[in-house]
């Protein structure tokens, strides 16, 4: 029987994201893994820590390190601890809608079939499914699988838009998730380094191709509160998680003056490349 760890690196620094975490937990903490690598950050990172070892006793191994060089450099300690055939990468804002037992079946029939990747989440009411319909798929129980190619990925299209490749809520082969922790890419970073935004791939990062990818058969989790432009999808929308908080606070405060006169003295290009250069720092 494949082995699998849960990882996860996560900033919980609120009490509604710590409920949250707590909600995320419960809907999964059954699954078959051998262990939990689990770093937390932020003000409520004692508590979490607390929190899990209540419910994973020695299974789980806790860390709270923030060392300020960024996600991938901390994440990077702690992968040292991941022996298994695979990794899934754990996200809590997404909760878990099936019975946990269907997650040793997925990860048997992955290992069974070479895949190296599933997203369990973003599922978008089965609009996620229906981008690979054009591709040929060796059919499972519980799951599909393929070879990503970059001539298939050039043709797939979620409304009107390149699906990321990559995503960091799924399960991965631990060979595709050590080379995607350890590889600084994008050389210029994207997003700011105290997040994990940067280990996604996007629908034109063809060099990580091929890939033997899995898709599920039904939903697997939802995302609590982001619809992603797909009206309905969010647990929050469908009625099934309350809404105690908007996910996006208002933000009245303009702009400074200064940065309004670098806005029109800069071009949108220039400002863009000064931008993800900042991530760096």
């Amino acid at each position: 029987m494949p082995s699998l760890t849960v990882f996860a690196n996560i900033r919980i620094n609120d009490e509604e994201r710590f409920i949250r975490m707590k909600d995320s937990f419960m809907s999964f903490r059954g699954i078959s893994a051998e262990k939990w690598v689990i770093n937390v950050r932020g003000v409520y990172k004692q508590d979490t820590i607390i929190f899990l070892k209540e419910h994973l006793g020695d299974k789980l191994s806790p860390h709270i390190l923030e060392s300020g060089k960024g996600w991938f450099h901390d994440s990077r300690q702690l992968i040292g601890e991941i022996k298994t055939d695979f990794v899934m990468v754990w996200v809590e804002d997404h909760i878990n809608l099936r019975d946990v037992a269907i997650y040793s079946n997925i990860i048997e029939e992955m290992f069974e079939n070479g895949s190296e990747y599933l997203n369990y989440t973003w599922w978008f009411l089965g609009q996620t499914r229906r981008v690979y319909d054009g591709i040929e798929k060796r059919e499972c129980k519980f799951i599909d699988t393929f070879e990503l190619d970059k001539h298939k990925a050039k043709n797939l299209n979620f409304n009107g838009n390149k699906p990321f490749l990559i995503s960091l809520p799924s399960i991965f082969s631990k060979e595709l998730f050590l080379k995607i922790i350890n590889k600084d890419d994008p050389k210029l970073r994207r997003w700011p380094k105290d997040t994990p935004f940067d280990f996604e791939k996007s629908g034109e990062d063809f060099h990580w191709l091929p890939m033997r990818m899995a898709i599920a058969k039904d939903e697997l989790f939802a995302c609590i509160d982001d619809d992603q432009n797909i009206p309905g999808y969010s647990l929050q929308s469908r009625g099934l998680y309350p809404s105690r908080i908007s996910r996006f606070k208002q933000n009245t405060s303009e702009k400074n003056m200064v940065g309004k006169l670098l806005s029109k003295m800069i071009p949108g290009a220039v400002r863009h490349y000064i931008k993800r250069l900042s991530y760096h720092i």
